[in-house]
């Protein structure tokens, strides 16, 4: 017949205790991780969305009016998106011509992004925008 160890002994025994704390620790550092992945993603996005508006407002420089600097900032804008891997219909552009300046806004819906688009951590919204400002016309 088996005997019942004494609590003696059961608190002597330490052969569980780490796979305990790791049962305590791993979602822990499971949701650190998924934050460090996720918030990279986005801030990569961010930063695409950025480069692109900033390409996108250097070439409108060359346009003589609107509408040519809007088929400029568009060709651009796809060129990026191309580039990055990025789908083409999560992204949008709109080009402002007005006092001077000429303002290009790339918007980028990250909500297919598998990554950005889990519950388990809070993550900012969905649509990332950039803006771009340049004054054409050269030396006033």
């Amino acid at each position: 017949m088996r005997t019942i160890p004494s609590a003696a002994l059961l608190r002597a025994d330490i052969r569980a205790t780490a796979l305990v704390e790791f049962a305590i620790v791993l979602p822990i550092l499971l949701c650190l991780l998924a934050g460090i992945v996720g918030y990279g993603r986005y801030l990569l996005i961010a930063h695409d969305a950025q480069q692109i508006a900033n390409d996108a407002a250097r070439a409108t420089i060359a346009g003589l009016n609107t509408p040519e600097r809007r088929s400029l900032a568009a060709a651009v804008v796809a060129r990026g998106v191309r580039e990055l891997g990025l789908s083409a219909d999560r992204v949008s552009q709109t080009v402002a011509d007005d006092a001077g300046r000429v303002t290009v806004t790339v918007r980028i819906d990250t909500g297919g992004d598998a990554l950005l688009s889990t519950d388990l951590i809070p993550l900012p919204g969905r649509i990332v925008e950039r803006r771009a400002v340049v004054a054409p016309g050269g030396i006033r």
